[in-house]
């Protein structure tokens, strides 16, 4: 729509166009009598030869809020790149294209830490909403969704994969056929996938609503803030094209993510008063509980080198994973490989392997209990955040990422994938079996996954971490929800992308 056409007031904005907002957005457009303006800071798509890359490469640079995190609870010390999906589609365009939901156990927890709207039972309608599951159909699958999902047939999977379950199965760990369905043990890896290409929240969701005229979608527009009336949200003031630009409306919903949402809220007086005031912001709502409890997924890293002509440029990445149960029984440990694995979208990789093809094994702490925070450094767009990711801040995150890290080893070095593996690098058998070298090397290797979540957290009112109610309404507000992974109570026992899209759709059905 063009600026001359464009209404001057707007029933909802939605701030954001990633795995959340691109499909709130569209919902909400449905209804003809509804102006839905979606406001995006990236561009539009990918270009080539990023949008040509094989399933599961994830495009890391030029597409990515490109911020930098300290990997402990200081701002200080050792430091990282951290970046997030920045374009239309969010992480969802730029990922390794997993498509797991959260597990029963995640929802289950949820409820019973104050919010009984989130048990399992109701929220698996809206993950079968947006599915199209090639693979499973019946009460637990959707087949008819925005969201395609596939899994590689056994007659498909590489040398590499293979073996992998093989080795698996010698570990004692059974085979599952669905991994979504939260099973400890080893199978096929699901993707959001179509002909062999990443679906984005912005193709699956975006452009069939493209030609709707009540939905406008503005990107390279950077929301600075939330215009308040006394307390009720009101509009966005963002920058686009360079200029500052207002667009007012009923209502607003924040779907910046993990990282920009709690930094949104900071700059508009939404976060802890004391704070606020020495960043020169009048308070709004005083909630302490913004941008504090960062949780992020935490993995180990094993790079290997595999023989010659095993695997292939092109090829799908990700094929298998596997997952294992906690003393308690949780599944709180993810084993994913990547194969087929080349340097143009990680050049670490031509350091440690020169131009060979590699091998990627990773064990991935999915509940951590370590946290960190993410904070406004400053009253404008401009003022980078303050991220502290506190990884394996808590001696028990520390001993279980090395368990994690033993089992890798016994994999990689197992009969069946042993077999295919030329050279395993950096790691060596000295390092795994004596403790406390393994207790430096873990703490010296452990890499954040940049899977955001619990900066906004959901919980009951009476809790001072709480930022939203169980249905996304910011408390001290009106107007004003936050739909991403910054409400999540817990980290999720898998990657997030479809729990993210499962949040717009439920936030639509209650917004109807």
């Amino acid at each position: 729509m063009p600026d001359s056409a464009q209404p001057a007031h707007w029933d909802d904005v939605v701030v954001g166009g990633g795995s959340s907002g691109a499909a709130l957005a569209a919902r909400l457009s449905q209804d003809p009598g509804r102006r839905v303006l979606l406001v995006e800071a990236g561009v539009e798509r990918l270009a080539e030869p990023h949008a040509s890359y094989p399933l599961g490469m994830a495009v890391l640079s030029g597409y990515n809020w490109e911020y930098s995190a300290y990997l402990g609870s200081e701002p200080r010390g050792r430091s990282g790149p951290y970046g997030v999906g920045k374009l239309l589609g969010g992480s969802s365009a730029v990922n390794g294209a997993i498509a797991l939901r959260g597990l029963p156990a995640d929802f289950d927890g949820w409820a019973a830490a104050g919010n009984p709207e989130w048990t399992w039972e109701s929220v698996l309608p809206y993950f079968r909403t947006l599915e199209s599951d090639a693979d499973f159909a019946g009460a637990d699958h959707g087949g008819d969704g925005p969201i395609p999902v596939r899994r590689p047939a056994p007659d498909a999977f590489d040398p590499v994969s293979l073996a992998f379950l093989k080795a698996c199965a010698e570990q004692g760990l059974p085979e599952v056929a669905d991994m979504s369905g939260g099973a400890v043990g080893a199978g096929p890896l699901p993707s959001n996938e179509r002909d062999g290409r990443r679906v984005s929240t912005a193709e699956a969701y975006l452009d069939p609503a493209s030609a709707r005229p009540n939905l406008t979608v503005w990107t390279r527009s950077e929301v600075s803030r939330v215009l308040f009336r006394g307390g009720r949200a009101v509009g966005v003031e963002a920058v686009r094209d360079g200029r500052p630009v207002r667009a007012a409306a009923d209502r607003v919903a924040l779907c910046a993510g993990g990282i920009n949402t709690p930094l949104v809220l900071e700059r508009s007086g939404v976060g802890d008063a004391r704070r606020l005031r020495r960043l020169g912001v009048p308070v709004v709502a005083d909630l302490p509980g913004v941008g504090e409890d960062l949780a992020d997924h935490v993995a180990t890293v094993l790079w290997a080198v595999p023989r010659p002509g095993v695997c292939r440029r092109g090829v799908p990445w990700h094929q298998v994973m596997a997952r294992l149960a906690d003393p308690d029984g949780v599944p709180g440990l993810g084993v994913f490989l990547a194969s087929n694995v080349t340097e143009e979208t990680i050049p670490e990789i031509a350091r440690v392997s020169g131009d060979r093809i590699a091998v990627v094994l990773s064990a991935m702490l999915l509940n951590p209990a370590s946290r960190g925070a993410v904070h406004a450094s400053g009253a404008t767009v401009r003022d980078a955040p303050v991220i502290t990711l506190g990884l394996l801040s808590r001696p028990s995150d520390v001993a279980r990422l090395m368990d994690g890290t033993r089992l890798l080893w016994e994999l990689i070095r197992s009969p069946s994938l042993a077999g295919e593996i030329q050279d395993v690098l950096l790691w060596n058998e000295r390092m795994v079996r004596e403790p406390e070298r393994l207790r430096r090397a873990v703490s010296r290797f452990a890499t954040p996954m940049w899977h955001p979540s619990g900066t906004a957290r959901m919980g009951p009112a009476d809790s001072a971490a709480s930022v939203v109610d169980q249905r996304f309404r910011v408390y001290g507000t009106e107007g004003l929800r936050v739909v991403d992974s910054s409400v999540m109570p817990s980290p999720l026992l898998s990657p997030m992308n479809l729990s993210c899209v499962m949040l717009a759709e439920r936030a639509a059905a209650w917004l109807a």
